[in-house]
């Protein structure tokens, strides 16, 4: 079965609901990153053109872009309705220049739709297309990898506030799991798109003690069986 993630505040879009009626079993949270996440590869921001074209005034559609690549591989930009119509004032030209630096310089897709149905039927085969390719359901978590270079990387990609882009260039940077582990907040810094907070928050999960906290380890499900989580993105 096509399996997604789809963050809380999609809910009063009937996207969700779409999603259902097309066979798909779908999973509501509040997700870090993103609206959608596809597969462990792919995430999906989506926005009506309205809040497309406010968030080029003020840059945020750039700064989410860019923070759901630190994260996956792939990202999707989703839009809804005619950017070029919202009577909003802003020249064509920075209309423009934002899909050209999504697309060139952040490798992201844009994709249109004209309303819920339709934007739950791209998500639908997205996600069907996807996981056919790899012969599971939504997965974000390898069984197995390689020795070497597949263990590093999936080591370090389990790690707090890290995903598949991060992991490769922490690698990259401190070449090797050990001296990821051993950085301190200031050298974590140095790897591009790692900031101060995700750093501290890196820094913090890595030296975490269980019997210093009093906390109990019980058993339960694995923590990778499903995307990162949070209260806000």
């Amino acid at each position: 079965m096509v399996k997604l993630y789809v963050d809380a505040r999609e809910t009063p879009t009937k996207i969700p609901e779409s999603l259902r009626s097309l066979g798909a079993e779908i999973e509501v949270a509040n997700l870090e990153v993103g609206d959608y996440v596809v597969d462990h590869e792919t995430v999906v921001l989506r926005r009506t053109a309205l809040e497309f074209v406010e968030g080029v005034l003020e840059d945020r559609i750039f700064n989410q872009a860019t923070k759901a690549r630190l994260d996956f591989a792939r990202v999707v930009v989703l839009i809804e309705g005619d950017i070029f119509s919202t009577r909003v004032a802003i020249r064509t030209e920075a209309i423009d220049s934002a899909l050209s630096q999504l697309s060139i310089v952040l490798g992201c897709s844009v994709i249109y739709h004209k309303g819920p149905h339709r934007a739950a039927s791209i998500l639908y085969r997205m996600a069907k297309h996807s996981q056919e390719r790899r012969g599971s359901e939504c997965a974000f978590r390898r069984g197995k990898v390689t020795p070497g270079l597949g263990h590093a990387l999936f080591s370090v990609e389990g790690f707090a506030s890290v995903g598949p882009v991060t992991s490769r260039k922490l690698l990259q940077h401190f070449g090797s799991v050990f001296n990821v582990v051993n950085a301190s907040v200031a050298d974590l810094c140095l790897v591009h798109g790692l900031g101060p907070t995700k750093a501290a928050r890196l820094h913090g999960a890595l030296r975490w003690d269980l019997h210093a906290d009093g906390a109990d380890l019980e058993e339960g499900a694995s923590l990778f069986a499903e995307p990162a989580k949070a209260n806000d993105r």
